[in-house]
C-alpha cells in the first residue's frame, strides 16, 4: 500500500464479518459495482436479503445497520478485501446463494454495465465458483427476471 492509503486508513487488519454481514457485503458490492446506488437498488437489496434464511428473523433496523457497516467497509477498504472476508464467513452453499443475490441485483434493471460484468467475474473468482455453476445461476436469474 502506498503512503496515501496508509494515511487514509485503507490498510488495516483482517476484516471479520458474520453471516448476515457477509451476505450484505456481497449485495452492497453488487449494486455499487456500476458506480451508482439508487434508492430503488437499496430497496431491492433489502427485499433480496430478507428472503434468505439468515435474515428471516432480522428487522429493518438490523438490516439497515448491517448494510451501513458493509458499505462503509467497502468504501474504506475496497470491494476485494471485503469479498474475501465474506468468503471466509460463508459456507459453499451460502456463497452460491450470495452469488445468486448478486446476479439478481445486477440484472434487476435490465442493463448490465461493463463494471457490473467485471464485478460478477471478480466475485465468481473470489468465492472460487466454477463456470458451470455460475452459468446455471445466471440462467436461473434470467428466467426469474423474465416473469
Amino acid at each position: 500500500m502506498g503512503l496515501i492509503d496508509k494515511v487514509l486508513g485503507k490498510e488495516g487488519g483482517d476484516i471479520k464479518l458474520d453471516r448476515k454481514e457477509a451476505f450484505g457485503a456481497i449485495a452492497v458490492a453488487a449494486v455499487a459495482s456500476d458506480g451508482d446506488v439508487s434508492p430503488e437498488e437499496v430497496q431491492r437489496v433489502a427485499i433480496d436479503l430478507m428472503t434468505l434464511k439468515a435474515f428471516r428473523k432480522a428487522d429493518l433496523r438490523d438490516l439497515s445497520n448491517i448494510l451501513n457497516k458493509v458499505a462503509g467497509l467497502i468504501k474504506k477498504r475496497g470491494i476485494g478485501p471485503v469479498l474475501q472476508a465474506a468468503k471466509a464467513s460463508l459456507s459453499k452453499d451460502e456463497l452460491a446463494a450470495g452469488f445468486f443475490v448478486a446476479v439478481d441485483l445486477v440484472l434487476a434493471d435490465g442493463v448490465v454495465e461493463e463494471n457490473e460484468k467485471k464485478f460478477l467475474d471478480e466475485l465468481q473468482h473470489t468465492i472460487g465458483m466454477d463456470d458451470t455453476t455460475a452459468t446455471k445461476i445466471a440462467e436461473v436469474v434470467v428466467i426469474k427476471n423474465k416473469a
